[in-house]
C-alpha cells in the first residue's frame, strides 16, 4: 500500500498532467486568432466592463502604462484611444500634470460613464472625451504630442490604418505607446484568464466568452511587428512580457 506521501506525489502529478493536457487543447484550439465582437453598446455589456475595469490588477496596469507614457511626454496633448470608462485618461492626466488629455470611444455608454469619472476625481479641466472611430481619428495633423492606447488593439477592423492614423495626427517628435494582451501568453495567465471567464466575471461578459475572447483576437509580438512595419508609424519597437505587448516610439 502506497503510503501518505506517495499519494500525495501522485495527485500532485496527475492534477499537474491534467492542467497540462487542459493548457494544449485550449493552446490548439486557439492558435489562430479568433475576431472578437464585445458588444459594449449593449448597456448591461458595458456596465460589466466597466466593473471589472476597477479590479486592482486593471489599477496596476494603468498605472504602468501612464508612467511609461508620461515619461515619454509630460506636457503637452495626449489622447487615448478606446479609452472606455476613462480610468487610464485620469491616470495619466493625474500622474503627468502638464498634458491634458482626450479620450475617444465608439461607446456613448463608455464616454457617459468616462466624463462621471473625470469629474469625481476633479480632473475634468484637463480630461475631455469624443466620440469618434479611431480608424479616422477626431484630431487635425500634426495635433497630438501623444497617443496611447490599452486592451483596444485586438478590435481595430484594420490595424494597419489606424496605426496610420497615429501617424497622421502625432506632431513630428511625438510619441506613441500600444498596449495590449499577447495571444501567445505564458500557460499560467492563460489558464487563470480562462477560469476568469468561466468561474469569476460578471454573467454578461461570460455570454460573450470575455475577457477569454479578448485573448483569442490579440496578436503575437511577431503578428504586431508585421503589423506596424506596414504602416507609416517610424521609429517603433515592440516589447513583451509573458501577459502583454507594448508597440511604442516616437515620430520622426
Amino acid at each position: 500500500m502506497p503510503n501518505a506521501r506517495q499519494r500525495i506525489a501522485f495527485l500532485g502529478s496527475l492534477t499537474a498532467a491534467i492542467l497540462f493536457a487542459a493548457w494544449r487543447v485550449y493552446e490548439r484550439r486557439f492558435r489562430e486568432r479568433v475576431v472578437s465582437h464585445e458588444a459594449l453598446d449593449d448597456l448591461e455589456i458595458a456596465r460589466a466592463f466597466n466593473r471589472i475595469a476597477r479590479l486592482p490588477q486593471f489599477g496596476l496596469m494603468r498605472w504602468f502604462v501612464a508612467r511609461r507614457a508620461a515619461a515619454m511626454v509630460p506636457a503637452g496633448h495626449a489622447a487615448d484611444l478606446g479609452c472606455g470608462p476613462g480610468y487610464l485618461v485620469v491616470k495619466l492626466a493625474q500622474v503627468a500634470p502638464g498634458l491634458h488629455v482626450t479620450g475617444v470611444d465608439l461607446a456613448d455608454e463608455m464616454l457617459v460613464e468616462a466624463e462621471r469619472v473625470a469629474r469625481r476625481s476633479g480632473l475634468q479641466d484637463r480630461a475631455d472625451f469624443k466620440q469618434g472611430d479611431v480608424a479616422q481619428l477626431p484630431f487635425p495633423n500634426g495635433s497630438l504630442d501623444l497617443v496611447v492606447s490599452t486592451l483596444s488593439l485586438h478590435h481595430w477592423t484594420d490595424p494597419v490604418g489606424v496605426l496610420d492614423e497615429i501617424a497622421r495626427v502625432l506632431r513630428p517628435g511625438g510619441s506613441f505607446l500600444v498596449a495590449d494582451l499577447r495571444r501567445d501568453m505564458s500557460a499560467p495567465f492563460y489558464m487563470l484568464l480562462w477560469f476568469a471567464t468561466h468561474c469569476v466575471v460578471p454573467r454578461a461578459l461570460r455570454r460573450i466568452n470575455e475577457p477569454m475572447g479578448s485573448r483569442n483576437a490579440a496578436f503575437t509580438p511577431q503578428e504586431a511587428a508585421h503589423l506596424v512595419a506596414q504602416s507609416r508609424l517610424a521609429g517603433w519597437r515592440v516589447t513583451h512580457g509573458p501577459l502583454w505587448l507594448t508597440i511604442e516610439g516616437t515620430r520622426g
